[in-house]
């Protein structure tokens, strides 16, 4: 079983712009900026953890290129490059098969994505953006579109967003036995609309609501379940929704913050999860150093076609622990510095990060990140 997790973890800012202003050189100046990832997902309770019947163990390495450059006083492009180079026992073992049984040739031995983007920013505190983006990977294949809006009101101290974006993605049809069948589709349609509002002069509330319907080939092609004596691929429903609710606070402490989150997330797969989240943002060096600790809990209620085996086969089936039930804790540390960089005397920022996860059914992750920013 091989699911590339959401293992990135992005930080959406809402920079507001003041009226009669040009806008916030966060938002369309120059920039470059690198986030690098290395990933390691161990089966735990000697290789019984999360799926029993297959290795799980897992290796990504992951590299996010980005670059902005400012147009003029109101619009900014940007590229972005993803790539992965992913090592994981039930991945390898039936693309190996698929090559030896049906010499069937994949996208691409790794994982890549570039993403194109335009940004506007107007004097009156309003945002529009465009973007399209392409990706592959052995058996997957991504095209994705979407837009953005936003406003700020109140003299800034009140925002609103949304968010929507279409993807229509190939599932290359490559079983854990090796054997090929043709291509499926995948379309997904997403959404998110979200608030971010300043309650005082030291706090600030966000809350956000995503809603996604997903059609097609929606199982993990070379998945397996154990049928009594025999294993038998994934086979999941083909149409999937979801919605996700997240709040979150961020208060001052004097020169330091914390910040706390909470969400709900549930699907008509039956799924239902609980998020809860502390970070503390220790500052030092006025502000030049950031020490920044979090722990994250989080909890969920399985697929109604979830199962560890099946005496006899169902429509429906996936032994995918991700689809399961489980608790899981994580932990981490991210250190970031500002200082004068390599090519310009602009203050330039480097992180350094490093995370634990463990869940209840022995799937264990550990990850560290390396981070650079540079205004151009």
């Amino acid at each position: 079983m091989l699911l590339i997790r959401a293992l990135i973890f992005w930080l959406i800012s809402a920079m507001a712009l003041a009226e009669g202003q040009i806008p916030s050189a966060d938002e369309l100046d120059s920039i470059f900026a690198f986030r690098g990832v290395i990933y390691q997902q161990e089966d735990g309770a000697g290789g019984k953890g999360g799926n029993p019947d297959l290795e799980e163990d897992a290796t990504i390495y992951e590299g996010i290129w980005l670059y902005q450059h400012r147009l003029n006083d109101s619009q900014a492009a940007t590229l972005r490059f993803t790539g992965d180079l992913v090592t994981a026992a039930s991945y390898d073992d039936a693309r190996e098969k698929a090559e030896t049984v049906s010499q069937a040739t994949g996208y691409n031995p790794g994982r890549f994505n570039f993403e194109l983007g335009w940004k506007y920013r107007s004097y009156d505190q309003f945002g529009f953006g465009l973007h399209a983006s392409y990706g592959q990977e052995y058996a997957y294949r991504s095209t994705g579109y979407g837009l953005s809006l936003s406003q700020s009101f109140a003299e800034e101290s009140t925002y609103i967003a949304a968010q929507f974006q279409v993807f229509d993605d190939t599932v290359r049809m490559i079983r854990f036995d090796g054997s090929k069948e043709p291509d499926e589709p995948r379309r997904t349609y997403s959404g998110t609309l979200s608030w971010t509002q300043t309650l005082t002069p030291l706090s600030v509330m966000s809350m956000s609501w995503s809603h996604s319907e997903q059609n097609g080939m929606l199982a993990t092609s070379f998945n397996s379940v154990v049928s009594g004596t025999e294993r038998v691929f994934e086979t999941t429903p083909d149409v999937r929704v979801r919605d996700t609710i997240s709040v979150r606070l961020k208060q001052a402490l004097q020169q330091n913050s914390v910040q706390l989150g909470l969400s709900y997330y549930e699907d008509n797969w039956d799924i239902r999860a609980a998020v809860a989240e502390v970070r503390y943002f220790y500052h030092l060096d006025n502000g030049r150093l950031i020490l920044e600790p979090s722990y994250r809990y989080y909890h969920q209620d399985g697929a109604y076609f979830y199962t560890a085996a099946l005496d006899a086969p169902e429509r429906f089936r996936s032994s995918d622990p991700d689809l399961g039930n489980f608790d899981g804790h994580s932990a981490g540390l991210l250190l970031s510095a500002w200082q004068a960089g390599w090519f310009t005397q602009s203050l330039t920022r480097y992180d350094i990060g490093v995370n634990y996860y463990r869940r209840s059914d022995d799937l264990n992750f550990y990850w560290l990140t390396l981070g650079w920013y540079v205004p151009l």
